[in-house]
């Protein structure tokens, strides 16, 4: 496939020669998304983008290698402009080419969700006209259109490109995005409406929200559970010279002699590079450099030793090397950009010689507890009173993460909470979580305070239960979460909708996702009308997930979370499912 990928400060030309290797092609698609007239109900004079250009172009180009073992695809090109693009003016180009017009539009739709999801490209700010004034190239006003073209060579019909599809909450998947205040965060159209929310639909604008966070490198012992945002390569062959896989004794592979002089001995570390003559042998430990070329290496546990000669006892046709350059070529990939560094991972750097690693930041997290009937775990609580819990599952839920978060405790006090969100520290924190005060009762003042502190509330409750009462809230590139006070609520929020954040800021890492498995166990629940998430423990049994559910009474019930590794996933109106049945899960013993 022929790739043509580019960030550039310059205009887009209104025409484009079609690539060569294209021009045999069935359908050859064009998609220019131009710059629209207006941003949030507000005419503007232009947009301003920014990007980190290596990741940037390197995650295109991967994205279109990937989409095309689905969408097959004879050439592609992108461009992506950047700095500031007046209304008017494109300020993406895509073409593909396919074989048949089906293929290429498919691959086309599907790069362009991939684009805005996988890609660090970020508007940076939208610009009136009186901003503009007197700078050189732009103008102010506009159309508000993006516009798609075709050209399709067998056979002659025009084909339109697909129109964005909406997205589910607020806003749109297609067209343009806002800018963040700080890499990592993507304000939004507007809030949404006080309609509750499902968990789907929650998830999805947390993850439209949040951009992955701006990267930093950092040695290896810090670069754990973190995603690497660069591939790294091998500065050399990896061996970088033939070793010995045994301890034994190397002889030329065509000596079929059945004893040997011994005629050096070389360890690992040692590099005695010589020839050997017919009825040779050196001895050889584990890791030890070949001395030639053509050889084999005798397992010590065939041979048997006389002085300066070995006997051989057994002679297989296994060579026992390692040979150079057969676990990776010099410049070539050892670890792609996406990996979560587990310790494996990081010894393979490490060998490499990459002391540091380029991974995504860590986000930045306070978590504030309200309420005056929480008492600290040391305490004995007085008569209406109970210790908090919420502190020591978010800490952990967040170490997993790397996440150390600031975390103070509250009196149930509009002011109190109040004042904290006027700490100037919080201007720099990307996560906000604010325990209790979520719902509507008469003490519950946690939207009141976001709501005057500046957050835009963007989600004010769920159809899903445990947590109902979830705020999602958003104040420049601060995400806040009102989590509600129940502790089996605060693990179902943080797993399903907190998680999503730090999955996206993290960077194009695999998602924590849905999947499918067997119940283990009766599972004996009422019908509802909401959408019911139900703590569950996962184990392998020949080869099959099992899930076996765990009891609760309610969603103040810690007692499940001692054993819960996983959610199940029930829809409305489900009631008793049999052992045996395949149900929906999601593991919560997982980091990034």
């Amino acid at each position: 496939m022929h790739l043509e990928v580019r960030l550039t400060s310059d205009p887009i030309p209104a025409a484009w020669p079609v690539p060569a290797a294209a021009r045999g092609a069935g359908a050859w698609i064009e998609f220019r998304g131009v710059v629209r007239g207006e941003e949030n109900g507000q005419p503007i004079a232009a947009l301003e983008y920014e990007a980190y250009a290596p990741m940037a172009e390197r995650e295109m180009r991967r994205i279109l290698d990937e989409l095309a073992r689905e969408h097959p695809c004879l050439a592609a090109r992108v461009v992506h402009r950047v700095g500031l693009i007046p209304v008017g003016e494109a300020a993406i180009y895509v073409g593909v080419a396919g074989r048949h017009r089906a293929e290429a539009l498919a691959l086309l739709a599907a790069f362009m969700d991939r684009l805005k999801q996988d890609v660090p490209i970020w508007k940076r700010r939208a610009l009136a006209a009186a901003a503009l004034a007197g700078q050189p190239g732009t103008r102010p006003g506009g159309a508000d259109f993006q516009t798609a073209t075709a050209r399709v060579f067998n056979p002659p019909t025009a084909v339109a490109a697909p129109e964005p599809r909406p997205s589910k909450v607020g806003g749109t998947a297609g067209g343009e995005t806002c800018a963040p205040a700080r890499a990592g965060m993507v304000p939004p159209a507007g809030s949404t409406s006080d309609r509750p929310a499902s968990a789907d639909e929650v998830r999805e604008l947390v993850r439209s929200l949040c951009r992955p966070l701006e990267p930093e490198r950092v040695p290896l012992p810090r670069a754990l559970g973190r995603v690497l945002r660069e591939p790294v390569r091998a500065p050399e062959d990896l061996p970088p010279f033939d070793r010995s896989a045994v301890d034994g004794f190397a002889v030329r592979l065509d000596d079929p002699a059945e004893q040997f002089q011994v005629v050096d001995e070389i360890r690992a570390g040692d590099w005695k590079p010589r020839s050997l003559h017919p009825g040779e042998a050196v001895r050889l430990a584990t890791g030890g450099a070949l001395p030639d070329d053509g050889l084999q290496v005798l397992l010590q546990e065939d041979t048997r030793l006389e002085g300066d000669r070995v006997m051989v006892l057994r002679r297989e046709r296994a060579r026992n090397i390692r040979f150079r350059g057969e676990d990776a070529r010099a410049g070539g990939v050892l670890v792609e950009a996406g990996t979560v560094l587990g310790a494996g991972a990081l010894g393979l750097l490490a060998s490499a010689g990459c002391a540091e690693a380029l991974v995504s930041r860590v986000p930045r997290a306070v978590h504030l507890v309200t309420g005056n009937e929480i008492v600290p775990p040391e305490q004995a609580p007085a008569p209406g009173q109970i210790r908090d819990s919420n502190s020591a599952l978010v800490r952990g839920f967040l170490a997993s993460w790397g996440v150390v978060p600031v975390q103070r405790r509250l009196p149930e006090d509009a002011a109190a909470l109040a004042t904290a969100l006027e700490d100037p520290s919080l201007a720099e924190t990307d996560l906000l979580l604010i325990s209790g005060g979520a719902s509507v009762g008469r003490h519950d003042f946690t939207r009141r305070a976001l709501e005057t502190a500046g957050f835009v509330i963007l989600v004010s409750k769920t159809t899903a239960r445990p947590g109902k009462p979830l705020i999602v809230a958003q104040r420049g590139a601060t995400l806040a979460f009102g989590l509600p006070g129940n502790p089996l609520a605060h693990f179902v929020c943080l797993h399903l909708y907190v998680r999503a954040a730090l999955e996206a800021w993290s960077g194009p890492a695999a998602r924590n996702d849905f999947t499918l498995g067997t119940l283990a166990a009766d599972l004996p629940a009422e019908a509802h009308d909401r959408e019911t998430f139900w703590p569950a423990r996962w184990q392998l049994a020949g080869g099959e997930v099992g899930l076996m559910p765990l009891h609760w009474r309610s969603s103040g019930d810690l007692t499940a979370l001692a054993a819960a590794n996983a959610l199940l996933r029930l829809p409305a109106g489900a009631g008793t499912l049999g052992r045996g049945s395949r149900v929906e899960f999601l593991r919560t013993d997982l980091g990034p």
